[in-house]
């Protein structure tokens, strides 16, 4: 069974399209892809990288998608999210607003996995958020300072988080 949009809908979709192509045609056709990737290669990040790649593939551009991929992956420095399933260790500070240059930050180990590194990264953050949102009234963010493969062997248990278990059903 299909599911029919409403005609504005479609008329957007068409649009966001023929953008998408005029993009993709525009990099092929001027020479921008053969240029600009490798400069863009240290300055994106995974996710965009990975979505560059896929705007490319889809419209038939399969080696310049694999050379986005390629270049980033050379000098990426987060390397986790190239990694396939399974466990990872975060170690992300938390800040928040109020707080001022030279105060010490929070720092909460979080255990996470998913299809990737960066899937189990943002499982680990989201749980992360979850639980600290009754604690900070303002504005926080999590920078995140270290991930590595596996489960710590030792951690003190006040500031470990085992994420896997939670949002299985999200």
């Amino acid at each position: 069974m299909s599911r029919k949009y409403p005609k504005r809908v479609r008329k957007e979709f068409a649009r966001k399209l023929k953008a998408a192509e005029a993009f993709t045609d525009r990099w092929m056709t001027t020479g921008l892809a053969y240029s600009l990737i490798s400069d863009y290669d240290c300055t994106l990040t995974c996710g965009e990288a990975e979505t560059m790649a896929d705007l490319f593939r889809i419209f038939q551009y399969p080696d310049t998608a694999e050379q986005i991929l390629s270049d980033h992956g050379e000098d990426c420095d987060t390397r986790h999210y190239h990694e396939k399933r399974g466990a990872w260790t975060f170690t992300f500070q938390v800040k928040a607003s109020g707080w001022k240059v030279g105060d010490e930050f929070p720092e909460y180990t979080v255990v996470a996995n998913g299809a990737d590194g960066g899937e189990a990264e943002a499982r680990a953050e989201k749980q992360l958020r979850k639980l600290l949102v009754p604690e900070h009234k303002h504005y926080f963010w999590t920078e995140l300072l270290e991930a590595e493969t596996g489960i710590p062997s030792s951690t003190a248990l006040y500031s470990w988080i085992d994420a896997r278990e939670y949002g299985k059903a999200a």
